[in-house]
């Protein structure tokens, strides 16, 4: 669910705000010192610092479903407040200005987001998303706290606060794969076939993960990137027929 919230205000910054991809990156890494330093064009950071329950508004409505003799009884989902930093990082400090007036004017025109125009699970939302945006009036954290944990130079931005709701019963069909390996190469014929081995040098491609988005239609796509890699050989040995681990 936070992934696709991610998605979501990716998407709405670049969309409402004219952000080119090919131009301007956005970013939710932690915006440290050692993050900033490895930037090499204009970055647009969304950083999530803080999530906690909305116990204002928690409800303790009841639904009861009866079944024969069995009654079951479910309770609304939690409400969660998701906390984002917003800042812009540039070479010069006026293009640094117009990345972060451009992303406040478009996620300030929106004072709900419906769920049909989210990325992924939020579509299954109930109710819209609330979203607060440049409003410190409730935010409990301070900020310059926060910039002294990153270790790094403060920087000008906003927050951006987002309720959704947390549904305790949602269940998950399927392991969660964030990372992934396989190696191709040339497989040695005498070893366990439980435990293959490569012989001489192969190549590795990375799961980095998986982006799933829901067009209109309704069907689900997931887009995966990859990153490919050569290893040098392990041992003079070769031989062996070809297959992959």
């Amino acid at each position: 669910m936070l992934h696709d919230l991610d998605l979501t205000l990716e998407s709405l910054v670049r969309r409402e705000g004219k952000l080119n991809k090919s131009d301007i990156d956005v970013d939710f890494d932690q915006p440290t010192s050692e993050w900033s330093a490895r930037l090499s064009r204009p970055t647009l950071n969304m950083f999530c610092y803080d999530v906690r329950e909305n116990v204002k508004l928690r409800l303790m409505d009841r639904t009861v479903t009866r079944s024969g003799n069995r009654a079951t009884t479910e309770l609304p989902p939690r409400r969660v407040d998701l906390s984002y930093l917003v800042t812009a990082w540039a070479r010069k400090i006026e293009d640094e200005h117009q990345l972060l007036w451009r992303s406040l004017v478009a996620l300030k025109k929106h004072f709900t987001l419906s769920p049909v125009d989210c990325e992924g699970m939020l579509r299954l939302q109930s109710r819209d998303i609330n979203l607060k945006v440049a409003d410190m009036s409730d935010n409990p954290m301070n900020l310059i706290d926060l910039w002294s944990v990153l270790d790094n130079q403060m920087k000008l931005g906003f927050t951006v606060n987002a309720t959704i709701e947390l549904d305790t019963d949602l269940s998950f069909e399927g392991p969660l794969v964030l990372e992934a390996e396989i190696r191709v190469g040339t497989s040695n014929p005498d070893a366990n076939p439980r435990h293959p081995e490569i012989l001489g040098e192969y190549g590795e491609i990375h799961h980095t993960g998986d982006r799933e988005r829901f067009e209109e239609t309704g069907e689900k796509h997931v887009e995966t990137e990859y990153s490919v890699g050569r290893v040098e050989p392990k041992d003079e040995e070769e031989g062996g027929q070809a297959n992959g681990e």
